[in-house]
C-alpha cells in the first residue's frame, strides 16, 4: 500500500460534504490496495478493519464499493435509508450515492473491494459496460446468496490480495484487471440486474470527451447548470457535447447536468437534513419557489412531496 492516508475533498458548502474519502482515513489498515486505485479490506487477520469508519459523516461516494459479508451483521446508510445486512450478502454500492457505515457487529467477517472512479471505468470498458449511465449509477444492490456463490468471489478477492501484495511482475495490472472483471460479472449475475451496454467506440475521443465532462459534472454541478458551460470547458461545442453524451448514454447533456443538481438536492434534503430554503442557496437558486419548480419539472414530485415519501 502506497500512502493510505489520502484525503480528499472534491466540493464543499456548509454543512454539506461531498466525496471525502472516508476509505483512506489513517486509523484503517487495508489488506492491500494502491493510492486512488483500489483498496481491499478484510477480517481474516481477525481485525475489523470498517469498525473505525462508525462515527464518519455521511458522504457522497465516488467509489465503487464491493462488500461480501459472510458472517455477522452490519447496518449501512444509503441515502439516508438503514438497510440491515446479515451473513452470506453480497453489497454492490455504485459511485454517486450518500453512505454511511452506521454497525459493525464485531464477530463479522467479510471482504470488500473499493475500487476509484478511473480503475472502475476502465473494468466497465472492458466489458463493454459504463458505471456512468441511467441504469447503474446512484443505484445500489444486496443480495442474500449461497455458501457456493460466496466461495466463488472469495477466490477471485484472495487471488486479488495475494497478487497485489507480492512483486511485481510483466502485466500484473492487467491480470489483476482481469480478476476484478470476472467479480464484476458474478456481481451482475448475482443481483440479476440488467446494465446497458455501452454505445460507441471507448477508446475514442468521443468517449474521453464524455468522462470529462462526468467528472466536471460531479465538481460543477452546484454552481453551473447550463451545458454552454460545460462545453466551453472542454474547448467543444455544446450540440457536440449532447451528442457524445446520448452516443454513450442515451441522455442528453441538459439531463446529465439536471440529474446531477436533484441528486446532490435530494442528499441535502435527506441525509443532511437542509431547509428547502438552505438547499435553494446553496445550489444558487435565485428564490425556493424556482427551484421547487425545477425539482418538480425533472422528478414529476416536489421536494415536500419527495421528502414526505422517502421519510414514510
Amino acid at each position: 500500500m502506497t500512502d493510505s492516508t489520502f484525503n480528499k475533498t472534491m466540493r464543499h458548502t456548509p454543512r454539506f460534504v461531498e466525496y471525502v474519502d472516508i476509505f483512506s482515513r489513517e486509523d484503517i489498515i487495508p489488506s492491500a490496495g494502491t493510492k486512488d486505485n483500489m483498496l481491499l479490506f478484510d477480517t481474516f487477520n481477525e481485525s475489523n478493519p470498517l469498525a473505525q469508519l462508525h462515527d464518519a459523516p455521511s458522504t457522497r461516494i465516488y467509489q465503487s464499493i464491493n462488500f461480501y459479508l459472510m458472517e455477522g451483521e452490519v447496518a449501512i446508510v444509503i441515502n439516508g435509508k438503514e438497510k440491515t445486512v446479515t451473513h452470506s450478502t453480497v453489497v454492490n454500492i455504485m459511485p454517486e450515492n450518500t453512505f454511511k457505515l452506521k454497525f459493525v457487529n464485531p464477530n463479522s467477517r467479510y471482504f470488500m473491494v473499493v475500487t476509484y472512479p478511473k480503475l472502475t471505468n476502465q473494468i466497465f470498458k472492458e466489458v463493454g459496460l459504463t458505471y456512468s449511465n441511467a441504469r447503474l449509477s446512484l443505484q445500489h444492490f444486496i443480495t442474500p446468496v449461497s455458501a457456493l456463490q460466496m466461495q466463488d468471489m472469495l477466490r477471485i478477492y484472495t487471488d486479488i490480495k495475494r497478487d497485489l501484495r507480492g512483486p511485481d511482475y510483466v502485466y500484473k495490472a492487467e491480470y489483476v484487471r482481469c480478476l476484478l472483471n470476472a467479480m464484476m460479472v458474478k456481481n451482475i449475475n448475482i443481483h440479476k440486474y440488467d446494465p446497458l451496454p455501452l454505445e460507441g467506440n471507448s477508446n475514442s475521443r468521443q468517449y474521453d470527451v464524455y468522462c470529462r465532462f462526468l467528472s466536471l459534472l460531479n465538481k460543477h454541478a452546484v454552481e453551473h447548470r447550463t451545458v454552454l458551460f460545460y462545453a466551453n470547458t472542454l474547448g467543444i461545442s455544446s450540440k457536440y457535447l449532447s451528442y457524445v453524451c446520448t452516443c454513450y448514454s442515451r441522455k442528453n447533456a441538459s439531463a446529465w447536468i439536471d440529474e446531477a443538481v436533484i441528486q446532490k438536492a435530494k442528499a441535502m434534503i435527506l441525509v443532511h437534513h437542509y431547509s428547502l430554503s438552505e438547499t435553494s442557496d446553496a445550489l444558487h437558486f435565485p428564490t425556493v419557489s424556482s427551484f421547487s419548480r425545477f425539482f418538480k419539472r425533472v422528478t414529476n414530485e416536489t421536494p415536500k412531496m419527495y421528502l414526505q415519501k422517502e421519510q414514510k
